[in-house]
Parts: C-alpha cells; structure tokens; sequence
C-alpha cells in the first residue's frame, strides 16, 4: 500500500481527469493575488457554466484572517440582466481558516442544474480583508471569469478576474482523523488541518498554521504511526514514505506563519481505504532544537 504514496505526491503536481466528485474547477492553482474581501465588496458570485446535473459542494481559496462563518449557494443568471438571480438549492456555510488555502462547505441542500446553462457560485463573506479568492496576476495559466459584486443589498459592480473556485458532485467521500500531539515554535503550537472531501479523483488540502514565517517546513506523507516514534528533536507520526520542502508565507490577523499544499487524489480504485496521512515540521530559531512541528492528520480514501 505504501507504493501509493509517490503515486498521490506525483499526481498532486498535475491536474487529474474524470474527477468523480470535483466536476469543475477555476484556476486551480497554489498562487494567489494580493487582494482582500470584505465590505463593500461583501458578496461576490463567480459565473460558470454548468458540466454536471447537480452540485453538492463548492470551495473558494481565502484565509489570512481570524476565524469567521463564509457562505456558499447557487444562483441562476438572470437572462435580461444578467445578474444572479433564484437561489437553487440550499447555502451551505463553514468557519474559514486562518491559513490560505480552498476551503468551503456542502450545501445544506444540493443544487439541481441544466448542463450547458450559465449559474453563479455566490460567496457569502464575514469580516474584513479576507484574502480574495483570485489567482495571481503573473499566472500564465490564467483564466479569466465574469465576477459580480454586491454590498449585500445590491449587485453593484462587474469585473473580470483569475477566480478560484471547485464544484463538487455528490459522492461518499472517506472519512478524517487527527491524533498525535505537537511541538511549539515562535507563535505557539504549529497546526495542521484538512480540507476537502477524502475521495478518489479529487483534490485534499492539507494546511499548516500558527508556524514560523518564511522558513523551511517539511510536509510527511504516508501511513499512520499512532503511538509516534521519538526523535529527540521531534515525534514523528507518520512514515516518511514521502517528504515535500515549501516555504511558509507571512499571515496576519493573526501574525504567524502557514502553507497549504493541494493533492488530487488518484482517480484509481487502488486508493479506495488507503490511509493517506500528514504531519508538518517547521524550522524554526525560535523553537526548542530549532525545530517544531503539528500533530498528524489521516484521510481515508473513498
């Protein structure tokens, strides 16, 4: 089973084909602009077309802000105005996390759609200065998509921007898990998170928080060790099947340090009950040995 591991970080550096849950997705990609949310631009709705009968699911990317409640829903385009219109289906909502990174919720209810007609995915925001859920401006990748922007009360402005969002179709996804403990650095105990929903042919987010700003930080892959296995400097909870090196970026509100890093799961029935799990380390001057490091996380596929 181990041999899967490479097979999930190789894929994770590639787009994957014939998703079974995610169905669609917008700029799918690690960068970001550096651009805010909030009021007036409160309520922000991303034009697609829709390619699957129904939709249970979204994700935008956000973050660099203290907690707070977000909303998802579908609406229609309105065919004389253009404007999101009827609501289809039921929002679903969820508590952001500090870390950027796609995040988002199921529908309370799921979103019945004609293939081949034009909706809106409308972001409900909380709070001020969220990161904006557009990719970077020098992305040659690029894709540009029509955005609506309302103060709450009325759509008052159009613009044409990188977004970032997924759509997901219904599926039994896997389940998660968090166990271990931590280690803490400069800014506290480093945390670690998934978002996503653990199903084959889809996208996991695994985040780190609450770390050392712009430093080396290792990301584990592999299997569970659920006792730990000391280091001396460390307790390591995952078998180090697989080790990614990236740099954590500064966030505020509060200050700290994160990374996330996205891993499309295989569209293979091998994957199905693998219990891909992470752990982060951090490099970090200002923790005991130099180094700290978040609990572990596992994500049985489905």
């Amino acid at each position: 089973m181990r041999r899967l591991v490479p097979t999930f970080a190789l894929l994770g550096l590639a787009t994957i084909a014939g998703a079974q849950q995610m169905v669609f997705s917008r700029n799918d990609n690690p960068s970001y602009g550096g651009y805010a949310v909030g009021w007036p631009a409160s309520v922000l709705a991303f034009r697609f077309t829709a390619n699957a009968p129904v939709l249970d699911a979204a994700q935008i990317f956000t973050g660099n802000q203290a907690p707070a409640v977000h909303q998802l829903e579908i609406r229609t385009r309105n065919t004389t105005t253009g404007l999101p219109d009827q609501l289809v289906g039921l929002p679903g909502s969820w508590t952001t996390t500090h870390t950027r990174c796609f995040q988002g919720a199921r529908f309370a209810q799921p979103a019945n759609l004609s293939i081949g007609v034009d909706y809106f995915l409308v972001w409900r925001v909380q709070g001020m200065f969220h990161q904006h859920s557009v990719s970077a401006d020098t992305e040659p990748s690029n894709v540009l998509v029509e955005v609506r922007v309302s103060d709450g009360s009325t759509w008052h402005a159009q613009a044409t921007l990188a977004a970032k969002f997924r759509l997901f179709a219904p599926y039994v996804a896997g389940t998660t898990s968090a166990f271990g403990s931590s280690k803490a650095g400069q800014y506290g105990v480093p945390t670690i998170g998934l978002h996503g929903w653990p199903a084959i042919g889809s996208p996991i987010d695994v985040w780190l928080g609450s770390a050392a700003r712009n430093v080396p930080a290792l990301l584990v892959l592999g299997t569970p060790i659920p006792g730990g296995a000391p280091l001396g400097f460390a307790n390591l909870y995952v078998t180090p099947d697989l080790l990614l090196t990236l740099t954590t970026k500064t966030h505020t509100n509060p200050l700290s340090g994160g990374i996330s890093f996205s891993l499309p799961v295989p569209n293979a029935p091998s994957a199905i009950g693998f219990p891909l799990s992470f752990q982060w380390g951090v490099f970090d001057a200002m923790a005991l040995d130099g180094f700290s490091h978040s609990a572990a996380v596992t994500a049985v596929i489905n």
